[in-house]
């Protein structure tokens, strides 16, 4: 598309599904429509509106959306975690599962989001939830550990010696917004 054109085509998307309210099937069914589309924004605008319209654990919804987590364009999984997460139950192991790959993403703000859809996402308590964060401290991203510090205090029970640990380490990281959030976390947390 030509400059020209993929502006104008972007500016038709400009308030797309504003006035649609939840559950409303024929918008949705534009959406499924416009994520075909080859322009990443016009995907993207398609993904927020599914969150925006989708009712609280609506499979079909999801499974959309799970073929989206792994789209080309980074803005494109970014969104859809984000929508997984807002959609999906608390617990929903798929969904869990589902963005739980993207932990892995090559960008740094996929992978801070899905960190965030993790401490969302897993059980309260579940080491299998905790276990998938640990890596997450060790991550290159500031931002990313920062979450994962936001992330594990949302999931671990109290008096997890595991935990806080783990938290105590993160008082040595390199960057100060991770220490400050592990320093605030231990005080939560014990």
């Amino acid at each position: 598309m030509r400059p020209q054109e993929l502006h104008r085509h972007r500016k038709r998307l400009d308030g797309f599904a504003n006035e649609a309210q939840r559950g409303d099937a024929k918008m949705l069914s534009a959406c499924h429509d416009l994520l075909r589309d080859e322009d990443w924004y016009a995907r993207k605008v398609a993904i927020d509106a599914i969150a925006k319209l989708t009712n609280k654990g609506d499979e079909e919804q999801l499974i959309v959306l799970y073929k989206h987590l792994e789209d080309s364009d980074i803005f494109v999984r970014e969104a859809t975690v984000d929508a997984v997460a807002a959609i999906a139950h608390p617990e929903d192991v798929t969904a869990l599962g589902k963005v739980a790959m993207r932990l892995t993403d090559e960008d740094c703000f996929v992978r801070m989001v899905a960190v965030s859809a993790v401490g969302l996402l897993a059980r309260r308590g579940d080491p299998e939830g905790l276990a998938l964060l640990d890596e997450m401290f060790e991550d290159g991203f500031a931002p990313v550990r920062k979450k994962a510090v936001e992330a594990v205090v949302r999931l671990a029970m109290p008096g997890d010696s595991k935990v806080t640990e783990r938290l105590r380490r993160c008082l040595d990281d390199s960057d100060t917004h991770v220490r400050q959030e592990a320093k605030a976390a231990l005080a939560q947390y014990q």
